[in-house]
Order: structure tokens, then C-alpha cells, then sequence
């Protein structure tokens, strides 16, 4: 099992820092009109993470089963049917009969060769079902400084470090985050890196692994709100809609 990504910060804190309810349910109301035009009721989330998006689809009246490399899930979250699934895997199978498929925030994760690998097996999945799946052609523009509070205690997430190093098709981006509670004491940090790929690169993998885009929906990101903005025309981020050629 591969885990590419993981953080040392605490769930909750996590939860509110980067997965908001507003966040979340703002992403979930493309899913689900993208779903309804495409007739999509049972449906499979890739890269769970702490499962946010499948239980607003639930409660929404959408049959979800959420997957991911390890089980991340908090809160409510819990409720929902959950699957260990290792997407690099390639002897990867989950029997369900879905109608769709999607993964947020997700394929970012992934280097060129493994995104493929990651959509070929995704496809063999969800068949010639509709899958959408967020990407964010640019640098997120992290604020320096971000500050939550919860049941009455203050966090501080502080972007400790970051930096953008070239690679083919775009740029490997390096961050170290470190959050710290209100008398300063440093209760969790992440370190990590991820490519960010150009439009096109992203475009290549998804027809090297078989699959055809069916629509784009243009967004752009809001580094003060934290969040996508859909907009009407070609811009930094897009929910792609797409399916396997048959």
C-alpha cells in the first residue's frame, strides 16, 4: 500500500484549516449537478481523505463509497462505507456497480507516469462510467499566515517554508507548514512536495490512461477564501469531466 501524501497535523485542526464545510460544500455542488446531468447515483470517491465530500453526496441522496490509501476519515465521516484502496495498485478491484467516480484534491498528489498509472486503474474501476476529478494548473498562493479558532482555542498555521524547483511540464512545489497553539507551542507540522503540471501535461495523462474529456468546468482559486470560484471561461483550475473510451 502507497501513501503519497500524509500530514503531522491533527485531523480537526486539519478539517478546518483545509477542508472547510464552506470549502467542501462549495465543490460538492458541482459534483452533484455534474452527476445529475450524467444520471450518476452510486458513486466511488478516490483520495477520500477525511471524507467531507461523501457525506455532503449522502446526504444529498448519492450512494457513496469512499477509498483512499488509509483510512483518514473524521466525524461524520465515519458513517460512510469505506474501502482501503491503493490506486497505484494495478491488481486494484472493487465490485459495486457504480455510476460514477470522482477525486478531489487528489491527482495532484501524483507525478506524470504514476497519474497515469493512477487514471488507467481508476478506469478499470468505473468503467466507461462518468469520472470528474479537480487540478489546479498553478501555484496555490499560500497565505504566510492562517488563523482558526476552535471550542475557544486560537491555531496558528504558519507557511514555513516554500519553494518551486522546474521539472518537465511544470514545477515540483516544496512547503513546510507548522501550526501552533495560542501560547506558541508547535502541536503539528507538514512537510511534503507535489508536481504541479501545465493544462496540457494534466490533458496528456488523462488520454494516455484511455480516457476522453466530456466537458471542463473553469474555476479559479481564491487563496483568501480558500476555495474555487467557478468562472465562464479557460482559467488556473478546472473539475474535468471525462470517461473511458470504450
Amino acid at each position: 500500500m502507497v501513501v503519497l501524501w500524509q500530514t503531522g497535523i491533527p485531523r480537526h485542526i486539519y478539517a478546518a484549516l483545509y477542508c472547510s464545510w464552506r470549502r467542501v460544500a462549495r465543490e460538492v455542488e458541482v459534483l452533484k449537478d455534474i452527476f445529475h446531468r450524467y444520471g450518476a447515483r452510486r458513486l466511488i470517491e478516490f483520495g477520500c481523505g477525511i471524507g467531507r465530500h461523501g457525506y455532503l453526496l449522502s446526504k444529498m441522496g448519492f450512494d457513496v463509497v469512499l477509498t483512499d490509501a488509509k483510512d483518514w476519515r473524521y466525524g461524520v465521516a465515519k458513517k460512510l462505507p469505506f474501502a482501503k484502496l491503493d490506486v497505484l495498485d494495478e491488481d486494484v478491484n472493487v465490485n459495486g456497480g457504480f455510476d460514477g467516480g470522482y477525486a478531489i484534491n487528489f491527482l495532484t498528489i501524483f507525478k506524470y507516469n504514476d497519474m497515469v498509472k493512477a487514471l488507467k486503474n481508476i478506469g478499470r474501476i468505473v468503467g466507461n462510467r462518468v469520472f470528474v476529478a479537480d487540478y489546479n494548473f498553478t501555484l496555490y498562493n499560500e497565505p504566510r499566515e492562517v488563523r482558526i479558532k476552535i471550542k475557544g482555542e486560537t491555531y496558528r498555521a504558519l507557511l514555513d517554508e516554500e519553494r518551486a524547483e522546474p521539472i518537465e511540464g511544470g514545477v515540483l512545489y516544496k512547503y513546510r507548514v507548522k501550526v501552533l497553539d495560542s501560547r506558541g507551542k508547535i502541536i503539528g507540522i507538514e512537510e511534503d512536495s507535489y508536481p504541479v503540471y501545465r493544462k496540457e501535461i494534466v490533458f496528456d495523462a488523462i488520454e494516455e490512461a484511455g480516457f476522453k474529456v466530456l466537458e471542463v468546468r473553469w474555476a479559479t482559486w481564491d487563496p483568501v477564501d480558500y476555495m474555487y470560484k467557478l468562472v465562464n471561461k479557460e482559467s488556473d483550475s478546472a473539475f474535468i469531466v471525462m470517461s473511458r473510451e470504450e
